[in-house]
């Protein structure tokens, strides 16, 4: 019998409250890294991009203006399905959850939606394949919103060569970002791993530090790579993988948008249709793109 008791204003307000101090620590791992944007209507420009041009010799009795005009380009956030969970309230212990933002009830749906983020960031569907839009998934560019697609070309990926993450990986990404003028001194690159690549830069620390005092390095004492090469390490264990083989993105943040219609919108009501039992839901409407392809890099690492 569904748990029968009215949902109040002040109930709304505390499970509002509640949820957005659990995505604080549950929440996408991903968002900081990004640039975001907010966007309205059905599609948003996420920049207007000018292909460069090679100058021309002029002559010196010419009298006609020459043009050299540069290919233009539109890269497009679209407004997609919501990201959203939710569940009812149909017992008295579920409904005390929402007073406790450490809760299971609530860590897991904060959980939930922090995941959708990260995976709208990363490009990949609900079941974790590279699908539309974010750093590895196809993007939309045109003067319109429409047409297919287009991919991370294959000069953007350090292919596995049957090993893990390498100190020759990681240099090879970092020489590709930076020939492709990418400032590295104003921007630092944000790597995401999981953690078998983490376990590989621990192997590289260990085996570094072994011609010093092991247990004073700071790496070794917390068991956490965080900066490496100039990269900053971001753990996530939402990276695609195919086979063996899994993909690692590097980008630069002001390369990668997140388009933002809604933001995190957590709410509470009794739903009528389901004998006025209380219910939570909580939804998110958002995009991301590649601002640049040129902007990011893929290493694919082998895992056993």
């Amino acid at each position: 019998m569904p748990f029968d008791t009215l949902v109040e204003q002040h109930h709304k307000l505390t499970f509002a409250a509640n949820f957005m101090l659990a995505t604080q620590y549950l929440g996408p791992k991903l968002r900081p890294w990004v640039t975001e944007q907010t966007c309205a209507g059905e599609g948003a420009t996420a920049a207007d991009l000018i292909d460069p041009v090679n100058y021309q010799r002029g002559s010196g009795r010419r009298r006609s203006n020459i043009e050299n005009v540069p290919n233009r380009r539109r890269r497009w956030l679209i407004y997609r399905d919501p990201l959203e969970t939710g569940q009812y309230l149909d017992s008295v212990d579920k409904f005390r959850m929402i007073d406790d933002p450490g809760s299971e009830l609530m860590r897991v749906h904060a959980a939930a939606i922090g995941r959708g983020i990260d995976d709208t960031i990363l490009g990949l569907d609900e079941d974790g394949a590279v699908a539309e839009g974010g750093i590895l998934g196809s993007i939309v560019e045109g003067k319109r919103p429409g047409g297919a697609g287009v991919a991370l070309p294959g000069a953007q990926t350090t292919v596995h060569g049957a090993a893990g993450l390498t100190i020759a990986k990681m240099r090879k990404a970092r020489k590709r970002l930076g020939l492709d003028e990418n400032d590295l001194d104003r921007s630092t690159p944000v790597m995401a791993i999981t953690t078998n690549q983490h376990d590989d830069l621990l192997g590289i620390v260990e085996t570094a530090s072994s011609n010093l005092n092991m247990l004073e390095q700071p790496h070794i004492i917390e068991g956490k790579v965080k900066r490496l090469l100039g990269f900053n390490f971001i753990e996530c264990n939402r990276l695609p993988k195919s086979g063996t083989t899994r993909s690692c993105p590097v980008w630069i943040k002001e390369k990668v948008k997140l388009g933002i219609w809604q933001d995190i919108k957590p709410q509470m009501w009794n739903d009528t249709h389901a004998r006025n039992t209380p219910y939570i839901h909580v939804d998110a409407y958002m995009d991301s793109t590649r601002v640049e392809d040129t902007g990011v890099h893929v290493i694919e690492c082998t895992e056993s």
